[in-house]
């Protein structure tokens, strides 16, 4: 399962566990954390899906997830810019299916690490997001997303300004969309009002996602 590099590493991460804590401190849990922590990002398993990697390691898939997201606490915590980015690249490439219309996009976050990552950004926009099956099939309108992307973005009204007038070329409907008497979350929906094609959707949330990305150290 693990190259020699990835073997190397295991070792001296297990090492300097017990140079640090002490032989006799360390639980069944602490060698399961650190052993399923480099062996699902290994080469051969990360991109596994739950089903998958459940199989291949002789474990139930509720097993799998409470392991991905302690061991992630534990081992490497998420960045969570980088994770809304990819889940927006994800959503972005539903978008433009040639089956989607309009309305929810629908997408799989089985990984729980990118589920507590992406609630956390949907409490920090103060909205509400649905689910499907098993709270693994995330349906949410593109407008909230982007709403929710701008919301976890250092400046927001800053950031949507400059979103605004890069797409709206009209200068009296960008100060419609800006009016300072009107909420964040009315400046969003004026300005999906403006722009509800596919194309537009796309480019509005890659510009977000990009906002979103450059901030990451």
């Amino acid at each position: 399962m693990l190259t020699d590099t990835e073997s190397t590493a295991l070792g001296k991460a297990l090492s300097e566990m017990i140079e640090e804590r002490g032989l006799g401190a360390l639980s069944k849990k602490d060698y399961e954390l650190l052993i399923f922590h480099h062996l699902s990002n290994s080469k051969s398993l990360n991109l596994d899906w739950n089903y998958v990697l459940a199989n291949k390691l002789k474990i139930t898939e509720t097993k799998v997830k409470a392991l991905r997201l302690e061991s992630s606490i534990r081992h490497k915590q998420a960045n969570h810019k980088a994770v809304l980015g990819d889940i927006v690249g994800k959503i972005i490439a539903e978008i433009n299916k040639p089956e989607f219309t309009d309305g929810n996009v629908s997408m799989t976050l089985e990984n729980p690490v990118e589920r507590r990552e992406f609630e956390y950004a949907v409490k920090l926009a103060k909205h509400s997001i649905e689910y499907g099956i098993n709270r693994e099939i995330l349906l949410i309108k593109p407008l909230a997303l982007f709403e929710i992307i701008v919301s976890n973005v250092d400046n927001p009204e800053k950031i949507f300004k400059g979103i605004v007038q890069a797409h709206i070329a009209e200068k009296e409907k960008q100060q419609a969309i800006l009016d300072k008497t009107l909420t964040f979350r009315q400046k969003i929906n004026k300005l999906g009002e403006e722009i509800s094609n596919k194309s537009g959707l796309v480019s509005m949330l890659t510009s977000a996602a990009g906002s979103l990305l450059t901030a990451i150290p």
